[in-house]
């Protein structure tokens, strides 16, 4: 058991774990690793401090914890070796560590600091930021995004360095809108993967003039959301990073007057909860409970550890014959683990409330028994493309005539929940690709 896992029970009071001992792939990867193992150390003296300092928050940090090595997990298996995985392992037990160090401080930099009142006062499930926190009577104003369907549309006389940015505007493109603040921007996206462009202005009377972009806007920003806000009084620039339901990043960069400054990052972490969406079963494609309650039990452990051989016992006992006949049906052409072919769909259900459905060469294969029947049973995210969502999806196949056929399947969305900790932590250098 890693140090940090066992740092959750009242016995454990040391850094380390002992590797002769590593029972799960992740537990010997880290072994294998001095780097990493020494990050695990780390981490542990950092968790041990925290529930010191903080022993108010011992039951958040807990499970914090618990979310944050599920996904370290995930990162882990993700990868075919340690040594492709090594970079982003470290990036993220840092990351970890500064948020952990994070929860001591007791003042916050602008404009964290006029927010900090209002993280109790947020909502209790699916908090947007930084939307949200204008219900809690916060002194915070979100800039509007006002959309061009042409350049012309732009409504103030712009300098070169404008022009040459209208010039370049993907089709889906505007301006900022916050009143009472003469700092806008223009700002364009495109391509599959919501890339951002942003040219800060300076508004006087009619005319337009750009100003240097904030450090958190000048590199390769995808998948985020953008915004100038003013909170407490400063006018900043904003990102937020809201792709998992455990956590969201808002970095800004306040305006002094002159320019912006340095980037800031607020880091908030929240607790999940999974619930049962869809379900079908063959061959009428009905909704079925027994199905959607084991794989419910399914997806609820593997979320909590979702790595190789998690699921391998779950459901036991099984047809181990039987089960390694659908296995081998399983890798044959076609087959849904066919490594050569394209991954399944997730079957039966036709209306998945339109999320993404599509397996990913990573899907986790287990054995199942629905109904008496031992069944290969294949477990999730869900996928379009390399785009990927935080729900699980899961699906049972049956061995008939030589070929697999599909028995049931299931959806269960990934919720955001309560609020559990938050800090601020060193904003990123920017990304480049």
């Amino acid at each position: 058991m890693g140090v940090v896992l066992a740092m959750l029970a009242p016995w454990a009071h040391g850094a380390g774990f002992d590797c002769t001992k590593a029972a799960t792939g992740v537990e010997k990867a880290i072994c294998t690793s001095p780097r990493v193992s020494a990050l695990d150390g780390q981490l542990g003296d950092a968790f041990r401090t925290a529930l010191k300092n903080h022993p108010g928050d011992a039951d958040a940090l807990k499970l914090d914890q618990r979310h944050w090595l599920a996904s370290r997990d995930a990162t882990l298996s993700a990868y075919r070796s340690l040594k492709e995985a090594e970079p982003s392992v470290v990036s993220y037990y840092t990351a970890r560590i500064n948020f952990l160090k994070g929860l001591d401080a007791t003042t916050w930099p602008k404009p964290f600091d006029a927010l900090r009142p209002a993280l109790a006062k947020l909502p209790a499930s699916g908090v947007k930021i930084p939307d949200d926190f204008a219900k809690t009577g916060v002194d915070i104003h979100v800039a509007e995004a006002v959309q061009m369907e042409t350049p012309s549309a732009f409504p103030w006389q712009a300098d070169a360095t404008l022009r040459d940015a209208l010039k370049d505007l993907e089709s889906y493109a505007g301006y900022r809108k916050l009143p009472g603040s003469d700092i806008s921007s223009l700002w364009s996206m495109g391509g599959t993967a919501h890339c951002w462009t942003e040219t800060t202005f300076r508004i006087q009377g009619k005319q337009a003039t750009a100003v240097d972009l904030p450090t958190l806007w000048t590199g390769a920003d995808c998948m985020t959301d953008h915004g100038l806000a003013r909170i407490g009084g400063n006018t900043v620039a904003y990102t937020v990073g809201d792709g998992s339901a455990d956590e969201a990043t808002f970095e800004t960069s306040v305006w002094n007057g002159k320019a912006f400054g340095p980037d800031e990052m607020l880091l908030m972490r929240f607790d999940h909860v999974l619930k049962s969406e869809a379900s079908a079963c063959a061959p009428g494609k009905d909704a079925c409970d027994d199905f959607a309650k084991l794989a419910m039990t399914a997806a609820t452990r593997f979320d909590r550890s979702p790595q190789k051989g998690t699921l391998d016992t779950a459901f036991a006992p099984f047809d181990k014959a039987a089960y390694a006949a659908l296995l081998k049906a399983a890798h044959a052409s076609n087959g849904p683990l066919d490594k050569d072919g394209q991954p399944p769909e997730l079957p039966l259900l036709d209306d998945a409330g339109g999320h993404m459905t599509g397996y990913s060469s990573d899907a986790e294969a287990f054995p199942l028994v629905f109904r008496g029947e031992t069944l290969l049973a294949l477990i999730d995210h869900g996928h379009v493309g390399w785009r990927v969502n935080n729900d699980w999806m899961v699906a049972a196949w049956r061995l008939k005539n030589g070929a697999l056929e599909p028995v049931a399947a299931a959806y269960i969305s990934v919720n955001r929940d309560k609020l559990l900790l938050a800090a601020p932590v060193p904003a990123p250098p920017p990304e480049t690709h």
